[in-house]
């Protein structure tokens, strides 16, 4: 492979590689901090990648803060594609129970029995969780409603189950077992 040409870009020490080549009209690759990366080749060697977007909370025609999706793009850590919201106010930051009512909703702990109210219900049982039916503003930033929920629902399990990746062994013990069964056998 031959190098074409060599350009400098910005004020750091990253360099524009182009080359010449008979399956491609032009390859590029680009040099930053001694890593070369092929098109989406730091895609490949990252560990996370985490998108993030952001819609404006208001109230009124105010803006009081902004509500963010961080869609997981890649992570090692994180099931991929997982979207998690986070609600930050000017007034208060980031609120402590933000996002839990998407995803108590997503896994059935929290139903719309009629348009705009909600009911907490446990998903194991089917059993009613909630004496009246509540609107979104009594539950978002309610201690008491999300301490409540996590006590008598397994919520948090699905929270783990549904954001964490598993560890752990890819095959059994029994599995090495068999291999090495396998492999002796004659």
């Amino acid at each position: 492979m031959r190098i074409k040409s060599v350009k400098s870009i910005g004020k750091k020490p990253v360099y524009d590689l182009s080359i010449n080549s008979d399956e491609y009209d032009k390859q590029q690759y680009t040099l930053a901090n001694g890593v070369v990366s092929h098109n989406t080749g730091a895609y490949y060697s990252s560990d996370a990648i985490w998108i993030i977007g952001r819609q404006q909370e208001k109230v009124d025609k105010e803006i009081t803060g902004y509500h963010f999706i961080i869609n997981i793009e890649k992570s090692r850590h994180v099931r991929e594609k997982s979207k998690i919201p986070v609600t930050v106010t000017f007034e208060g930051g980031i609120s402590k129970w933000s996002g839990l009512m998407d995803v108590a909703e997503r896994g059935g702990y929290l139903v719309k029995p009629t348009i705009g109210w909600y009911e907490a219900i446990n998903p194991a049982t089917g059993e009613v969780l909630s004496t009246n039916k509540m609107r979104a503003k009594e539950i978002h930033d309610s201690s008491e409603f999300w301490l409540m929920m996590f006590e008598k629902t397994d919520l948090a399990s699905y929270i783990k189950n549904s954001y964490t990746m598993t560890s752990g062994p890819l095959m059994g013990d029994d599995s090495e077992v068999n291999i090495k069964e396998i492999l002796t056998d004659d």
